[in-house]
């Protein structure tokens, strides 16, 4: 009983913060930028500048892995369709991490890039946020519909590229999507606490991996240039 009420207090405050405006990542309120990543504000952490975007190539890695997920609606949904023809940032998290240099620093960067696609229309419809929880047992269908709240609330949903978070039915669902990713979690420890590595995925409209980003690289304006890159191969930019 203690594990759920941590929970469902981990996951309402969360909502509730996002909800009244405290986003975890600042974002800059402007016009629509000559490069996407100019819609973003340099955070104190990262002292470097992207490249400009189309200067460089971003080779396929591999095809993503497909798999059967659930919405916030509980529907059952294939991984690889909802990749299908759009630019994805696939992340993995669980939502009672405390590690702020884990899961809460992935959930600031997409809510980063979340409120500043507002600024950046030409993303609407062809880029897309993807959250997957590796901790199923948890992180229920109704657990992530209460951490979806302030985006499924937001007044201005319409008008930012869209985000969505998506559950397992379990470990045998759930096992073939990490390795197909190469997202490594460790529960032999702490079966509260879940030990992994904080990755965030670029997908293509094809479903191929083209980047993956780490400690260190999470950075919305990077996540974007590469992001702008990609459109500007498929003649999109």
């Amino acid at each position: 009983m203690r594990v759920q009420v941590s929970l469902v207090t981990g996951v309402l405050v969360v909502a509730v913060l996002a909800a009244i405006g405290l986003r975890l990542g600042p974002f800059a309120p402007a016009p629509a930028p000559d490069y996407f990543s100019a819609a973003f504000v340099k955070g104190a952490e990262f002292e470097f500048d992207p490249p400009a975007p189309g200067s460089y190539g971003l080779p396929a890695i591999k095809s993503a892995p497909d798999g059967e997920v659930l919405d916030i609606h509980g529907e059952t949904r294939s991984l690889a369709e909802i990749t299908e023809g759009k630019i994805s940032l696939v992340s993995f998290v669980y939502l009672m991490c405390g590690d702020v240099n884990g899961c809460p620093l992935a959930i600031s960067t997409l809510y980063n890039i979340y409120d500043g696609s507002l600024n950046v229309p030409e993303l609407r419809g062809e880029v897309q946020l993807l959250t997957v929880s590796f901790d199923p047992a948890r992180d229920t269908v109704e657990a992530i519909e209460a951490f979806h709240y302030p985006v499924t609330s937001d007044p201005d949903a319409e008008r930012k590229i869209e985000w969505d978070v998506l559950t397992t039915s379990g470990p045998e669902a759930l096992q073939p999507i990490l390795d197909g990713y190469g997202q490594t979690i460790d529960l032999s420890n702490n079966q509260e606490l879940i030990s992994h590595l904080l990755r965030i995925y670029l997908v293509d409209r094809k479903g191929v991996i083209r980047n993956v980003y780490g400690l260190g690289l999470i950075d919305p304006r990077l996540l974007m240039t590469d992001v702008e890159t990609l459109m500007m191969e498929e003649g999109r930019r």
